[in-house]
């Protein structure tokens, strides 16, 4: 069976009217054919959702994944002196089996926390 663990990414603009430029970029450096199922845009982005699954640095899909975040990272990062330019973030959650197997990354100056892990109590009597 393995170790599984949930992985949820965002990749968004500030401004939705960038939304069409995001799209365009993730259209042609995402594996958008490895994740189809897993995509789901929202009004300033795209999330990427893998329940259930063996996220392992070593597959193929996990280093396509890598691959293009660390691609896109380069957008958020870059210091765009134009007035109107595009702000790019990236937010990535991943929680593993183990209570404590949490991994977050958050980044880009118009960051909006979208994502987060939730921890509560639960009663079964």
């Amino acid at each position: 069976m393995g170790y599984r663990s949930d992985v949820v990414a965002a990749f968004y603009v500030k401004d939705a009217k960038h939304l069409p430029t995001l799209k365009l970029w993730l259209t042609e450096n995402f594996p958008m054919d490895t994740f189809s199922n897993e995509i789901r845009w929202f009004d300033r982005g795209m999330l990427v959702e893998e329940h259930d699954t063996k996220w392992y640095d070593d597959y193929e899909e996990v280093k396509a994944f890598d691959a293009a975040v660390n691609k896109f990272l380069g957008l958020v990062h870059k210091n765009d002196v134009e007035q109107d330019a595009p702000k790019f973030s990236y937010e990535f959650v991943r929680i593993g089996e183990s209570y404590d197997d949490v991994d977050t990354q958050y980044e880009g100056d118009a960051c909006e926390w979208l994502l987060g892990v939730d921890r509560s109590i639960t009663i079964g009597v």
